[in-house]
């Protein structure tokens, strides 16, 4: 090993190390920013879903919310900390690492670039305009693994997000995967970059509007029913209109050279783009009075890209009938054109009927 090899382990050793030390540590933590019908419109318009509950305040009053509701997969949105507040040095300066925005920013990072892999989401009480988050955030878990990426470590987080009046708003756990990118899986990315005509997804988007005044109930749910599925076609336009709404800024997600220096082929789609779809399928499905209340584990396989149509399929695999109340477990996947980009399971409640 040379020495310029060996400083470089000894900086990553040292730097696990101050990682692994914040293990089970429980902090807390204030989202900079209220819940706004802005930050709602803007996600609705990425996917161009016109589901009432989140533009028109009758219809969702109508359906038990105090008010217009927020998606559940929009609540980290509200729970992160600030890229840079008053009083603080800038951020942005050569030789400086990148905020991303999905974590806390006041701990050691391990490895140079990174992304996520795993999501699980529970969810409690709707987010309203107006509300605020806090809660209480801890490193739960710190694995090693070496990948086709590189050199790297899984670090698991879980996130209690509360509103102000202390009513628990969701639980969220996520594992991310940081690595240093091997030299070969690069060399691979640039080679592809260099390809004149780049796969495009030719699957045709066809979603068939939604009778919102239909309302599934559990009496009428099978096990094995498939649910009907739904279609999302990505452009460089949409993926990152897509961070910019959930404000994901890594590179990875708009910056085609960085994410190719991190071995991978081209900007990536984010986690919480795949759990906006996981969510956009199932409200088709179950209507206005179903609820979403548990979101995951799920996990990303394959990276999408722009040119790629996304397609989720559901299948239900049991249900238990609760009084006036309907529990539905189902598995759920989204393809690319390349196989299974993001495979897990949701816990959605239905009336009864």
């Amino acid at each position: 090993m040379t020495s310029i090899q060996s400083n470089a382990t000894s900086i990553e050793d040292d730097s696990l190390a101050a990682t692994r030390a914040w293990l089970g540590r429980e902090t807390t933590f204030v989202g900079a920013d209220e819940v706004t019908l802005s930050d709602i419109r803007r996600k609705l318009e990425v996917y161009c879903f016109a589901c009432p509950l989140h533009y028109d305040e009758v219809v969702a009053q109508a359906h038990g919310y105090r008010t217009i509701v927020a998606p559940v997969t929009m609540t980290p949105l509200w729970a992160m900390q600030p890229y840079w507040s008053a009083g603080e040095p800038a951020p942005f300066a050569p030789g400086l690492r990148e905020k991303n925005g999905t974590g806390r920013t006041d701990i050691p990072t391990p490895y140079s670039r990174g992304f996520n892999a795993s999501s699980e989401r529970e969810f409690f009480e709707p987010v309203y305009p107006g509300d605020r988050l806090h809660g209480t955030w801890k490193l739960t878990a710190v694995t090693t693994k070496t990948t086709r990426l590189g050199e790297g470590v899984f670090l698991t987080t879980e996130a209690r997000m509360q509103k102000q009046g202390g009513e628990l708003a969701a639980i969220h756990r996520n594992t991310a995967f940081r690595y240093n990118s091997a030299p070969e899986q690069v060399e691979r990315a640039q080679a592809r970059s260099r390809d004149p005509n780049p796969p495009v997804s030719e699957v045709l988007v066809t979603n068939p509007e939604v009778d919102w005044d239909r309302q599934l109930h559990g009496s009428g749910v099978n096990v094995g029913d498939e649910l009907p599925t739904y279609s999302l076609w990505l452009n460089y336009q949409r993926i990152v209109m897509s961070v910019a709404a959930d404000r994901m800024f890594s590179s990875i997600h708009h910056n085609r050279d960085a994410a190719r220096l991190g071995g991978l082929d081209d900007i990536i789609f984010n986690t919480l783009g795949y759990e906006m779809v996981f969510e956009i399928t199932l409200r088709r499905w179950m209507g206005l009075d179903g609820r979403i209340v548990k979101l995951g584990p799920f996990r990303m396989n394959k990276n999408s890209h722009p040119g790629d149509t996304l397609v989720c399929r559901c299948r239900v695999t049991s249900k238990v009938a609760l009084g006036e109340r309907t529990q539905v477990q189902l598995e759920l996947a989204i393809d690319n054109p390349r196989g299974p980009a993001a495979v897990g399971e949701a816990l959605v409640s239905l009336p009864t009927g």
